[in-house]
This record gives structure tokens, C-alpha cells and sequence, in this order.
């Protein structure tokens, strides 16, 4: 339990903090995202960097933002929990086929300084792709208890009027 408490909190954080830098990057440095083209592993994916995404750099921002602030939030709820994740891993899939424009002089390098970090997250957010544990036996009578409480105040009858001496 500790270790989804502790991913989900984790991956919230940063993808909050991922959406807003963007939201700031993309107005005060949009030519900074030209270099996450220059480390895609395809050449058909460069060239698309540079002839779509960059001259559309400001609204794809702010779109990722929204994007990364929204699986940030999910991740946070339980009921929305998994969808989050699967956002999270779908975006760090294609993060870590882009690469983070880092230069490299070899694929070892490259795969150190582009790749691995994405790699490293998605593994940890496998594990929240299961359902929850089962909660223990004490979690579950200690609320079926109250449940049962509630419901015997409930069907207690209501006295309106005193009854005579």
C-alpha cells in the first residue's frame, strides 16, 4: 500500500509541476522544444518536430500542460487512479521515443541521458495498473460495523408525543 502511496504522490508531483512549467516555457521559450526533435529515433519523427510541432509550439503547450496537470491530478484519485496512469505511460512512451534533446556522441550515452529516466518511470507505474489490495478484515468490519450502527439509528422508532404518567 505504501509503495502506490508513495509512486502515485511522486508522479502527481511531477507531472503537475511538468504542466505548468509548460504552460511558462511555451509563452517565455518556445524554441527551447526544437531540440526534443533533434534526439527522435526515426528521422520521419524529426521531421515532423520541425515542420508541425514547432510552428505550433504554443497551443501544443499549453495542451500538454493541460495534459500533464490532468494525469497529475487523476493519478491522485483513486476512482480515476488507472486511466491516470495509463495517460502517464502512453506520454512517457513517447517522451522516451522523442528523448529529452540531451547530445550524445553514442547510443549508450543516448540511452543514459534521453531514455532511461522514462523507462525507470514507467516501470514504477506498472504496478498501479493492478487493482488495489484487498483491504484487511479489521478495515472492512470496523466499516461495516458502523454501517450497521448508522442503520439501527435509523430504524429506531421516533417518539412525537410524551406518553401520560
Amino acid at each position: 500500500m505504501w509503495y502506490r502511496r508513495i509512486v502515485r504522490a511522486l508522479t502527481a508531483a511531477i507531472f503537475i509541476a511538468g504542466g505548468i512549467a509548460h504552460f511558462i516555457l511555451g509563452r517565455s521559450e518556445p524554441e527551447g522544444y526544437a531540440v526534443f526533435g533533434d534526439t527522435a529515433l526515426f528521422p520521419w519523427l524529426s521531421d515532423l518536430w520541425a515542420s508541425f510541432v514547432m510552428p505550433n509550439i504554443g497551443w501544443l503547450t499549453i495542451a500538454l500542460g493541460i495534459y500533464e496537470i490532468a494525469c497529475g491530478i487523476g493519478i491522485l484519485w483513486k476512482r480515476t487512479a488507472v486511466v491516470a496512469v495509463w495517460g502517464m505511460i502512453l506520454f512517457l512512451c513517447f517522451i522516451t521515443v522523442v528523448g529529452y534533446g540531451f547530445p550524445t556522441t553514442t547510443l549508450g550515452e543516448d540511452l543514459l541521458k534521453n531514455r532511461s529516466v522514462t523507462t525507470v518511470m514507467i516501470v514504477l507505474l506498472l504496478p498501479l495498473l493492478k487493482a488495489s489490495p484487498p483491504k484487511s478484515e479489521t478495515d472492512v468490519d470496523s466499516r461495516e460495523h458502523a454501517r450497521l450502527a448508522a442503520q439501527a439509528r435509523h430504524a429506531q422508532p421516533q417518539d412525537s408525543a410524551p406518553s401520560p404518567p
